[in-house]
């Protein structure tokens, strides 16, 4: 095969797979990007330990974070679905650039996002969180010369040697439903509503 030819397809698989694996809007992972990245790295630290590890008792720490953006759609209702687009975007730029390199952070749907913190025990996770949490409340989205605040409710959750990863998220998202009932715009752990 040509070499020009193999070329051509690297190109298309490359865009296919950004199709697949990222969210069109706000350009980070999407929930199947998320569960691919996250999902090996939740593999390595629960499975993938040498027998050594394993006898002395060594863990790689692992946490989830889940964000949900408080009153979303007051923003769309309010300023119209351009401004929560934009509102959208802002936040996942805010959070991208406030994580570590190594972290992975996707738009896991709607309004909500989910970051996976490679080496991050519970406390750690949580005080990370907090400052996610900060920089959410300071950022300025500005739309038609409209300032619109904005603020997350936040869910933590490290990992307990759960099977799955998808067992970890759904203990942050409960941890971030707490923290919408308790009145938003707040950072609650797992271990608080267990």
């Amino acid at each position: 095969m040509p070499e020009d030819t193999i070329k051509q397809l690297e190109d298309e698989i490359e865009r296919l797979r950004h199709l697949v694996y990222y969210d069109e809007l706000t350009g980070l992972l999407n929930r199947r990007g998320f569960l691919h990245e996250a999902g090996a790295e939740f593999h390595l630290v629960s499975y993938g330990m040498s027998t050594v590890e394993r006898r002395v008792g060594a863990q790689i720490p692992f946490a989830v974070v889940f964000c949900d953006l408080d009153d979303f759609k007051g923003i769309n209702d309010t300023h119209g679905h351009a401004a929560g687009d934009r509102a959208l975007k802002v936040a996942a730029t805010t959070l991208q650039q406030s994580l570590r390199h190594g972290d992975v952070v996707a738009r896991w749907g709607g309004e909500e996002f989910v970051v996976a913190l490679v080496g991050a025990g519970a406390a750690n996770a949580e005080r990370i969180a907090e400052k996610l949490r900060k920089n959410i409340e300071q950022v300025q989205v500005v739309h038609d010369g409209t300032h619109i605040p904005l603020t997350g409710s936040f869910g933590v959750a490290s990992y307990e040697h759960e099977e799955s990863l998808e067992k970890v998220i759904e203990r942050a998202d409960r941890a971030m439903y707490a923290s919408k009932s308790a009145g938003k715009n707040r950072v609650t752990t797992a271990s608080e509503v267990q």
